[in-house]
């Protein structure tokens, strides 16, 4: 094994969950500079619950306003409790 191997093998896998695309990929791009693994890009609570069932990732960042019936912080909720995966919430809106 070389080192870039190595290196794929120790990138944190990220969920995305992000209703806008053109974020979604701008945030998927700067992810993939740093060095993450993206292993998928949810635009709903109820995509993202599907795709961690399939992808299992270390971390997720997480849009608090989504399309669906589930909000960001109602998917992050069930997020931590059935799966114990950290969620960082990422939001365009403010308190104002």
């Amino acid at each position: 094994m070389n080192s870039a191997e190595v290196w794929v093998d120790l990138a944190i896998k990220l969920l995305i969950v992000e209703d806008e695309s053109i974020v979604a990929l701008d945030i998927k791009h700067r992810a993939e500079l740093l060095g993450y693994e993206v292993v998928g890009i949810a635009s709903s609570g109820e995509e993202a619950l599907k795709l961690i069932k399939e992808k299992k990732p270390d971390l997720v960042l997480m849009d608090i306003v989504l399309k669906g019936e589930m909000d960001g912080i109602e998917a992050a909720e069930v997020i931590k409790r059935d799966y114990n995966i950290p969620v960082v919430y990422l939001t365009a809106h403010s308190d104002k």
